[in-house]
């Protein structure tokens, strides 16, 4: 019994030595021997993982290039459809282009030929325009000449010739016009009469007495004889004799009149020339101006404004120049 302890503590000793054989018989008998084998799978496990990246990135990348792929085809026809619109709306460009340039020129031929129109057309208006200013002096002439034996007597009072118009001139002329060397036997009249208009009403100025006498020369003896007289009456009203003028030349005489109105208002000399000319003082010396458009500038200094028509703005000078002294 004694020895037991001993003998188990042998066996225990060999049991451990021979359960220590198999684990020591796993290990390297050298520790330089099991590095290279440890490093050899590490590099193979680390070569694995890059290949399956690569091979992982490459599928990427062919996915890429075929996206890329269909996205340039889907590109290359929307450009293609996008040059197709293009060519197509040049074309329409071209085309209208075309068309303008031809209605350019088709414009500027029609322009060209109308200003060749317009200026033939302007040098004939020129020309009939002086044809016309001078016809209408011509008639204007003819028509003041045939007046010449007519007088015209204003301020009349309406109804005071009664039936016989020429009866009552006859009588009154010698009857107003004291020194009048003319009897009635002296004075014909071929016709007499109250201007042609409307008759006025009960406030308005009496129409103007047209008479035409029978010889020239009487007509002048009467109207000579009044504006000597100056003052003629007939009864308590004043009545003023004058030539028998043409409304055109009337108008152009009644502007004339106005202006020498307001000339002598200011003190100025100046009177109505025949046929309807301005006699006024310009700085100590007499002028005479053919129209009053003619005197505007001179007027324009004594701060007189001149009245005239539409018609004497445009109206060619007058081309004769027998009435210019």
């Amino acid at each position: 019994m004694g020895d037991y302890p001993c003998a188990l503590g042998r066996e225990n000793k060999e049991g451990d030595e021979k359960s220590s054989e198999p684990a020591d018989a796993n290990k390297p008998a050298n520790p330089d021997e099991a590095g290279p084998s440890k490093t050899t799978d590490t590099a193979g496990n680390s070569l694995e993982e890059m290949l399956r990246a690569i091979a992982q990135s490459n599928r990427e990348i062919r996915g890429d290039i075929l996206q890329m792929s269909m996205d340039v085809k889907e590109f290359k026809g929307q450009s293609k459809e996008a040059f197709t619109r293009l060519e197509t709306s040049v074309g329409s460009l071209s085309a209208q282009l075309t068309k303008l340039e031809k209605r350019v020129v088709d414009a500027e031929e029609r322009i060209t030929t109308t200003e060749e129109t317009t200026a033939t057309h302007g040098k004939a208006i020129g020309f009939l325009l002086q044809r016309e200013a001078e016809l209408f002096e011509r008639c204007e002439d003819l028509q003041n000449r045939h007046r010449r034996q007519n007088l015209r007597l204003y301020q009349v009072p309406e109804g005071s010739e009664g039936r016989d118009m020429s009866a009552f001139i006859k009588k009154l002329l010698p009857t107003v016009l004291t020194n009048l060397p003319l009897t009635e036997a002296d004075i014909r009249i071929d016709r007499a009469h109250r201007a042609l208009m409307p008759k006025p009403k009960e406030n308005d100025p009496p129409r103007s007495i047209v008479i035409k006498f029978a010889d020239y020369t009487v007509k002048e003896q009467i109207l000579q004889q009044a504006w000597r007289q100056r003052t003629v009456k007939m009864g308590e009203k004043q009545i003023y004799f004058d030539n028998d003028y043409s409304p055109e030349l009337q108008r152009k005489r009644a502007q004339v009149r106005y202006v020498v109105k307001q000339l002598k208002e200011k003190n100025v000399k100046a009177k109505c020339m025949y046929p309807a000319r301005l006699r006024m003082m310009v700085e100590s010396e007499e002028k005479t101006f053919q129209t009053v458009m003619d005197a505007a500038p001179v007027l324009k200094d004594f701060n007189i404004q001149v009245r005239v028509d539409e018609r004497d703005k445009v109206e060619f000078p007058p081309l004769n120049n027998r009435y210019r002294f």
